[in-house]
């Protein structure tokens, strides 16, 4: 796709000489002239019309022929661009390598000032003017004397104050810190100039890691304000870095269209770029001066997507608890298709490999520590300097911070602030980008949940540079629809027509309660009112509730057919709640408090009466606002016979507050809406924005509800579309092909889960994880021998498929290669907790 052809472009080829000569006999001749007006006017449409894609280094991009093929990543840009300057001369064609900023430091850039690193956070412009009577002098932007700008904009919202050539009026005295550069210092009220030179006079910089370490604590950090000519900036790539707009200093070669003998700088925008790039693929191949225009940016990327030369590590076959260390290595190339990755495995040093190794994808991570982007700023600890220095300055540190420029061969190539470029090992080097500054503004928000990733103790600097390290916020989190579940609940829900009420007595003594106002009072009656409001009539109408040592009735337990374990039952002991240490009750008055005991014995009669067979529900005699549910995955799912656990407080202000739950993960990440860290991203738990109808209704929404959603909405048959956004892949085909490749993993996680439990089962649940593995452990290893042989997941084997439509599936080889793994560790465990698997020892690979 090397030219696009506007609608006018496509016509104009057959009829354009017809056309004339028609417009020649009715117009005499001008209508060449008419003509010609018209052709150039399409064409400057045409150029506007053209989308070229601008692309940096790192990028992720595949071919426009083959989207659904292997991904690339950007190694390198090439950037041409066509000029416009002020006057509306034109330059084209200009190598973008060639051009200069208008100020050579942005906010955001990264600077060196003696053993400091840091970030830019704002700048104060110095400007060079030039008076009408051929004296200049330098003024700082925010200094005494005002500048107002005379001339027009260039363009709307311009991108920086003041530029050379722009006329200004200066008005006040010049004070005596004024610097004059020609000329006879002058008294004056208003005087015109015009500017010659923007540069970067005042730097606010946020100081984020010191060269030097003394103990635990790096030395006090420079002033935050700081001269521009007392830092070094590291750049990295910016001639790649221009976009539509850009204001730029115009070559001084390339000012044909400038009025000779002027003493400023001659300023252009860009007006049109034009991009080659090179890429190499996921196969190890490259592709070199690639038109932008034959590739497309990929914006999202599957965990297990990998490339050529970056670092991965061994996720662990299957245990999240195995005590050896996970081997790290190198990519070497990757097939996408099939999901899997040959890696070459790495000792303490990179030159000291293992040997090779094809694996699946699904075993393979992004190396937590050497996750290295190119333009990323890095430290190299081999040249820390322990204690002071001669001189302070930072030439002796500039080769202790550098820029990412390229991953070749196992090692790491970095640009330093010195200019020379090395290569170095992966564990040499620090990532600084994800530092605390010394700014106020980067503390991080009490009660933050702080992603599992982040978690990992490695290149993150936190203890060399005396500073506090934070951690990235969590990234965006999945939006689930979740509906009423009228229609659910009536096609799903059984009913038992018979129960038995048991008693038992409630301990807790409520506290002595404090004197209180009569309009004190009269908030509480009205706020227990509200409570008790809620849904109560019914079977509660003649139940007596007492509190402090009074007895209490509430719902016995209930057993599915079949089966020994009891959908519904109260239990003691729960130490290993998550909310154990959670409180609240006690602080409650009375009213508020039979309010709320009220409420809780309806939701345990609902849950008693309309329990799946699919869902378990514990609650504890001696915390009441305490449940814990077991929910099995659904046929024609990847979570099919898998056990998930929640754990469910009760908060004080409940219903009017949703219930706080948490997922017990075993530190595996099932779901786009449940976290390693137990975090379930939820609208119904208001832990995700949602419409009236998807969030907490504190009228009508029930545990039992909550437990619905979760076992239909997330715990679904295509949870890749329950992301934040990717439901707008659904029916497309790169949607499609990701969420196959996210229902591999799920199942892979699945099993790896299955394996977690029958280690370490929930406390009050070890009855149910043995029964449940002892009916549906069979079911589950005939399900991954199906996938092993290429079954699509969440085949359901009770719709009367035979062998043949089984084996029509496309799972991938990583998938099979692993999955071969998990069968094997599953078949050992289930047959050390007595499940009978003798059919299936005799396909064990060995």
């Amino acid at each position: 796709m090397n030219s696009r052809l506007s609608d006018f472009d496509s016509l104009s080829d057959s009829s354009s000489s017809e056309d004339q000569e028609d417009m020649d006999s009715i117009y005499n001749g001008r209508a060449r002239s008419i003509f010609s007006n018209l052709e150039e006017t399409i064409e400057k449409i045409d150029d506007f019309l053209l989308f070229e894609r601008g692309f940096s280094n790192g990028d992720i991009v595949c071919l426009v022929s083959d989207s659904l093929g292997q991904m690339g990543k950007v190694v390198n840009a090439d950037m041409t661009v066509d000029l416009e300057n002020i006057n509306g001369h034109k330059t084209r064609n200009i190598s973008s390598k060639q051009l200069q900023k208008l100020r050579s430091i942005s906010i955001g850039d990264y600077v060196v000032h003696g053993a400091w690193l840091g970030k830019v956070e704002k700048i104060v412009d110095r400007l060079t003017v030039l008076f009408d009577d051929g004296t200049e002098c330098e003024l700082t932007e925010e200094g005494p004397e005002k500048i107002v700008s005379l001339s027009e904009d260039l363009i709307e919202d311009p991108p920086f104050k003041f530029y050379p050539g722009q006329r200004v009026l200066i008005e006040s005295s010049v004070s005596k810190t004024t610097h004059w550069l020609c000329g006879v210092r002058k008294d004056y009220k208003q005087e015109q100039a015009t500017v010659c030179k923007v540069e970067a006079g005042i730097v606010h910089v946020d100081w984020l890691i010191s060269a030097t370490a003394n103990g635990e604590r790096g030395p006090t950090p420079p002033p935050s304000f700081q001269e521009f000519q007392n830092l070094t900036v590291l750049s990295c790539y910016p001639y790649s870095n221009w976009q539509l707009g850009d204001w730029v200093v115009i070559p001084a070669e390339d000012k044909s269209g400038a009025h000779h003998g002027t003493r400023y700088q001659e300023i252009g925008v860009i007006v049109k770029t034009k991009t080659k790039v090179d890429v190499i693929w996921q196969d190890g191949s490259q592709s070199l001066g690639l038109d932008s225009n034959v590739v497309y940016p990929v914006n999202i990327i599957d965990a297990h997507d990998f490339w050529p030369d970056s670092f991965v590590m061994e996720k662990g076959s299957v245990d999240c608890d195995e005590k050896r260390v996970s081997r790290w290595g190198v990519v070497r190339d990757v097939d996408p298709t099939e999901r899997t990755v040959k890696v070459k495995w790495c000792k303490n040093s990179f030159l000291d490999c293992e040997g090779e190794e094809i694996v699946s994808a699904y075993e393979l991570v992004e190396h937590p520590d050497y996750s290295y982007c190119l333009g990323e700023i890095v430290f190299r600890t081999d040249e820390i300097v322990v204690g002071p220095t001669e001189d302070g300055g930072e030439a002796e540190f500039l080769s202790c911070f550098g820029t990412v420029v390229g991953l070749k061969n196992g090692g790491v190539e970095v640009k330093w602030g010195t200019g020379a470029t090395s290569k170095v090992a992966p564990y040499e080097i620090y990532r600084v980008d994800k530092c605390e500054g010394t700014s106020d503004e980067n503390a991080q928000p009490p009660n933050e949940e702080v992603p599992l990733k982040n978690q990992f103790p490695g290149q993150d600097l936190k203890e060399i540079s005396g500073l506090n390290s934070n951690n990235a916020k969590e990234s965006s989190i999945s939006e689930v629809a979740i509906g009423i579940f009228t229609s659910i609940t009536s096609n799903i829900l059984g009913s038992l027509s018979t129960s038995l009420i048991g008693r038992y007595k409630f301990t807790s003594e409520i506290p002595k309660i404090h004197s209180k106002s009569p309009d004190e009072e009269e908030e509480e009656e009205e706020a227990a009112l509200e409570l008790s409001n809620f849904n109560l009539g019914g079977e509660f109408e003649d139940l007596e509730i007492k509190v402090a040592n009074e007895d209490i009735t509430f719902p016995s337990s209930s057993k599915l057919p079949g089966s020994s374990f009891s959908r519904f039952d109260m239990v003691n002991d729960c130490s290993d709640h998550h909310f154990v240490n959670e409180s609240g009750m006690d602080t409650q008055s009375p009213q508020v408090r039979r309010a709320w005991l009220k409420k809780v014995q309806q939701e345990w009669s609902i849950l008693e009466k309309d329990l799946p067979g699919t869902i378990y529900i514990r609650a504890y005699e001696e915390r009441m606002d305490l449940l814990r549910a077991a929910i099995v995955g659904s046929d024609g799912t990847p979570y099919h016979d898998g056990l998930f656990f929640f754990d469910i407080y009760l908060p004080p202000q409940y219903p009017n507050e949703p219930p706080m739950v948490h997922y017990n993960s075993g530190g595996l990440r099932i779901n786009p809406n449940l976290y390693e860290s137990g975090k379930i991203c939820l609208s119904l738990l208001n832990t995700w924005t949602g419409s009236q109808d998807e969030v907490w209704n504190p009228k009508s929404s029930t545990i039992l509800q909550l437990l619905l959603s979760l076992q239909a909405l997330v715990l679904n048959e295509k949870p890749y579309f329950n992301e934040a956004g990717y439901d707008s892949q659904i029916g497309k085909a790169e949607g499609e092909k990701n969420s196959f490749s996210y229902n591999e993993n799920a199942f892979l996680v699945s099993c790896r889960s299955m394996l977690y439990l029958l280690r370490n089962p929930p406390r009050n649940f070890e009855a149910l994880v043995k029964e449940h593995f002892e009916r549906r452990g069979r079911h589950i290893l005939l399900a991954c021998r199906a996938y092993m042989q290429g079954a699509s997941i969440g085949y359901p084997f009770e719709c009367g498929k035979d062998e043949e439509d089984i084996l029509q599936g496309r799972s991938s080889t990583g998938f099979k290669i692993m999955l071969t793994k998990l069968y094997s560790r599953l078949v050992e465990a289930f047959s050390d907790k007595g499940i009978d698997c003798r059919e299936f020892l005799d396909q064990v690979p060995q």
